[in-house]
């Protein structure tokens, strides 16, 4: 027989093992915040890209022109793709819908100028105004808690491309 004792926590070790777990979680804690809020905007970039993508290529295949626009105050409330009869920039009853995304109210999705509510391609697929006219731009996405912004740049030719830019979440 062997005449070891078998021994447990005690009362002090079990509540200093609580006490560093607790220091450890806090600490943790800003730095998942900031990763998850990166990954939000990040989400949200690639998704506005993907169908900024989609309306472009539908523009070309089906010859007609094909619309992005804002379901609510802004990109943030979602958005609509869909054919633009009205070329008004805005969905229409009776306009198809090729696709819906729904908005994230916790980020920031800003615009400039015409591209605060829509994007249109024309049927070859270049970014127009709802008056015909050329159209380029910007959509910045943030996320509060991060200070890196992610704007979507449209060329001329309606090509998009990514940079991530040093400033306050607008």
């Amino acid at each position: 027989m062997h005449d070891k004792k078998l021994r447990g926590l005690t009362a002090v070790e079990l509540m200093v093992v609580l006490a560093i777990l607790a220091i450890l979680v806090s600490l943790a804690t800003p730095a998942w915040q900031s990763f998850m809020a990166r990954q939000k905007r990040d989400v949200l970039a690639s998704q506005l890209t993907a169908h900024l993508a989609l309306a472009r290529s539908m523009a070309i295949s089906r010859g007609r022109s094909v619309a992005l626009s804002t379901l609510g105050d802004g990109w943030h409330s979602g958005w609509r793709v869909h054919l633009e009869m009205q070329r008004n920039g805005k969905w229409d009853f009776g306009e198809p819908v090729l696709a819906n995304h729904t908005g994230d109210t916790q980020a920031r999705m800003v615009g400039n100028g015409p591209l605060r509510r829509y994007v249109i391609f024309g049927s070859d697929g270049r970014p127009v105004q709802s008056n015909g006219s050329f159209l380029a731009g910007s959509i910045q996405i943030c996320t509060p808690s991060n200070p890196e912004v992610i704007a979507l740049v449209m060329s001329a030719s309606g090509r998009i491309r990514q940079e991530l830019r040093q400033s306050n979440c607008l």
